[in-house]
């Protein structure tokens, strides 16, 4: 019995090991050659396109990569202590703002745009520089909105989860929630059927930059010619058909 337990364990353990090692395979089976990358789980039900956008340019690229889904201050956490390989994406304020040594494909992958959200009844005229003197809640780790909430007069009051928007708009706890347009969605439909008390505009566009650690800084010419590539030929276009994603324009040759 004991000799049976101990091949039992054996099988489970080394069918698990197997089953791991599947998992993070690439389609070619070059597992080991593939850059983990940090990926923003917070992208809900939108997290698969984005996946399928940097598969397509690693493939272009001739590179493989494994994303790995996670909060996207544990892809900060990661990247600083070289756990992980590359991070998805990161805004143009957050990477001229915190003096990463990480290293930044010079072409933008696409932009999103800072919106900002309020009940009509508040009286707020969608202008900016009239959030002066107003509470202005925000997605916690959104930089650019971070830092210019501020400079228009506005007090910043970071949210670190869209489900507790709704409550802070009505209780007047918040003015105004600003956010990324790839989130606005799932704050108006938290609202249902009362939606229409609602009211958005763009505030500004910010371009999002694909990040890597130095040593694989040899990758970055390739990785750069194939998301020209994209955007030259269409595809990109093809890809960004998440809400609030935009093209951006073609970074000029140097």
């Amino acid at each position: 019995m004991k000799q049976m337990l101990c091949c039992l364990i054996a099988l489970y353990v080394l069918g698990g090991a197997a089953f791991a090692q599947r998992d993070v395979k690439s389609s070619d089976g070059a597992s080991e050659n593939c850059l983990k990358l940090g990926a923003d789980e917070t992208l809900g039900p939108h997290y698969p396109a984005y996946e399928q956008l940097i598969t397509d340019l690693y493939k272009r690229a001739g590179l493989c990569a494994i994303s790995i889904a996670m909060t996207p201050k544990r892809i900060e956490q990661l990247m600083a202590n070289g756990k992980l390989d590359g991070d998805w994406f990161r805004p143009s304020e957050y990477i001229a703002t915190r003096g990463l040594e990480q290293q930044i494909v010079p072409q933008a992958v696409f932009g999103l745009e800072a919106r900002m959200i309020w009940l009509k009844d508040t009286g707020f005229s969608g202008d900016p520089a009239d959030l002066n003197g107003l509470t202005v809640g925000y997605r916690a780790g959104f930089r650019w909105l971070e830092t210019h909430i501020p400079l228009m007069g506005g007090k910043p009051f970071a949210i670190s989860g869209g489900s507790q928007v709704k409550a802070l708009l009505e209780h007047g706890r918040i003015h105004v929630y600003a956010t990324s347009s790839a989130h606005e969605p799932n704050i108006i439909d938290a609202f249902g059927d009362s939606a229409d008390r609602l009211t958005s505009k763009r505030w500004a566009t910010e371009p999002f930059y694909h990040l890597l650690q130095p040593r694989h800084a040899d990758k970055i010419p390739a990785l750069t010619k194939a998301l020209k590539d994209m955007i030259q030929d269409g595809d990109m276009q093809r890809h960004l058909t998440m809400p609030g994603v935009i093209a951006v324009p073609l970074r000029p040759e140097n």
